[in-house]
């Protein structure tokens, strides 16, 4: 079934206009498993620590919601209906800011894109897995942390995203802390690592430690 959307502009509010929270809100992170599932019910993660010689991504769940609301439409005290999901909220970007804390090379700053459709009708948090290290950041990091090193970041995250209607939204910011450090793991000839670590990659981050498995023949 195609989507239709009203010509009629429809006014978009602001539900629960307490202290005025942003239309996309960011709450938890979360570690996500091998398969990339996310217990949104369980303990979220406070910061996490990722060993770049097995794995060059940190990946996280944040657990997200639109903050907007439908206003009723009327014409001739009728109210005006329509299909589709006029309030959706669509993610198209990541926003992060890397806060060096103590030694360790500095990042710049990173937008990369994305895409993420958060409905208007979800009664609970949705889910959405990003890579805490932009291109830049991985670059920097896997030639300037050597064997033995160890650096840490407060990593600020914020959501860019629109409207169906085309209007510019923004998230709250969230500040995640990182460690990471080249413990310059590597498996004996005939193993490589195991793919055990978060969405199927190597081990290295947080509670996934890498390991070896013998190269199938």
């Amino acid at each position: 079934m195609k989507n239709f959307y009203l010509a009629v502009p429809l006014a978009l509010a602001m539900s629960a206009c307490v202290d005025n929270p942003p239309t996309l809100q960011v709450f938890n992170a979360y570690i996500p498993d091998e398969s990339c599932a996310v217990n949104l019910s369980g303990a979220a993660s406070g910061g996490g620590n990722l060993d770049l010689s097995t794995s060059q991504r940190y990946l996280a769940g944040l657990a997200v919601r639109s903050g907007f609301t439908l206003s009723e439409v009327e014409v001739n005290d009728s109210p005006i209906t329509g299909e589709g999901d006029a309030t959706a909220v669509y993610v198209t970007h990541i926003e992060l800011v890397y806060e060096t804390q103590g030694e360790g090379p500095s990042l710049e700053s990173e937008v990369y894109p994305t895409h993420f459709a958060i409905p208007s009708s979800a009664t609970s948090n949705s889910l959405l897995i990003i890579d805490l290290l932009g291109a830049s950041a991985t670059r920097t990091l896997l030639t300037q942390i050597g064997p033995g090193s160890t650096a840490s970041y407060t990593v600020r995250i914020r959501l860019i995203g629109k409207t169906v209607t085309g209007s510019d939204v923004e998230s709250n910011e969230i500040a995640y802390p990182v460690t990471v450090y080249n413990s310059n793991f590597s498996c004996q000839d005939g193993y490589m690592l195991e793919f055990n670590g978060p969405c199927g990659g190597p081990g290295g981050q947080d509670g996934y430690p890498p390991t070896c498995e013998e190269i199938p023949t």
